[in-house]
């Protein structure tokens, strides 16, 4: 998946530190969440874990950083087609959401085109145009502006190929990035399920405001929930990088620098 990422990492640090303290404090609740089948429910020290995690992806968030070096594509190049692109992306994931409310095959579809992390952008964006072809008629005649949004969708794709090709990183910042987003995976995989847990006990109470998203971070769309897998290319300044993932993804759903 798409998404666009804030270039520096600390509000969504200091948010997840925030969720974290919030989960140890309501653990007596969260631990007795009634997970199920292969989610396992919450224990003690998963939630002591989320803080480690979050300090990971800090650090590992630091080295990666710190591996940019030389020229850096113009901001304005990177931000108007990411922006595009993650809108048009929106528009038609929320048309097949609708569309295989009651085709299970086609939810499993949607969510691996959502899953898909920056590694596989292109991959992810194919995946959906190749949804698009297959459902031609249906999205010409959807309302919503669709069918528009698929022809533009595949004409960005060479452009955001070429934006996030790995060959413009040197070997040490691909290594850098990649374990960036390892740990962003981590973090958020946590997050998703203490989340899960507090809506499960608070949902309809105040108290669920200690456990609600960063708005910054929810701002491209749900999609943010994915995990980013390889981080992105073009950033900008010190605190303001502009960043290009398929994810949460998933990212979650899916935000590093």
């Amino acid at each position: 998946m798409l998404l666009l990422l804030p270039g520096d990492l600390a509000p969504q640090v200091a948010w997840l530190s925030r969720l974290q303290r919030a989960a140890q404090r309501d653990a007596a609740d969260l631990l007795r969440a009634p997970f199920a089948g292969d989610d396992p429910p919450l224990t003690r020290d998963e939630i002591r874990g989320f803080r480690d995690k979050i300090e990971f992806l800090r650090l590992a968030q630091s080295r990666w950083q710190a591996t940019q070096r030389g020229p850096r594509r113009a901001a304005t190049s990177v931000e108007q087609p990411a922006n595009e692109a993650g809108q048009h992306r929106r528009t038609l994931l929320r048309f097949f959401d609708l569309r295989f409310r009651s085709d299970p095959e086609g939810q499993r579809r949607v969510s691996l085109i959502r899953a898909r992390g920056d590694a596989e952008l292109i991959q992810g964006i194919s995946e959906l145009l190749a949804l698009c072809a297959e459902h031609g008629d249906a999205l010409q005649q959807a309302p919503r502006g669709e069918a528009d949004a698929a022809a533009r969708l595949g004409a960005l794709a060479p452009l955001l190929s070429r934006l996030v090709d790995d060959r413009t990183l040197s070997t040490e910042a691909r290594r850098a990035r990649r374990l960036r987003d390892a740990a962003y995976a981590l973090a958020m995989r946590a997050e998703r399920r203490v989340r899960a847990a507090a809506e499960y006990w608070y949902g309809d109470s105040d108290k669920m405001k200690d456990y609600e998203r960063l708005h910054a971070f929810t701002a491209a769309g749900d999609d943010a929930r994915a995990a980013p897998e390889q981080g992105k290319e073009a950033e900008r300044g010190a605190n303001g990088s502009v960043d290009i993932y398929a994810g949460y993804c998933a990212d979650a759903d899916a935000p590093p620098a």
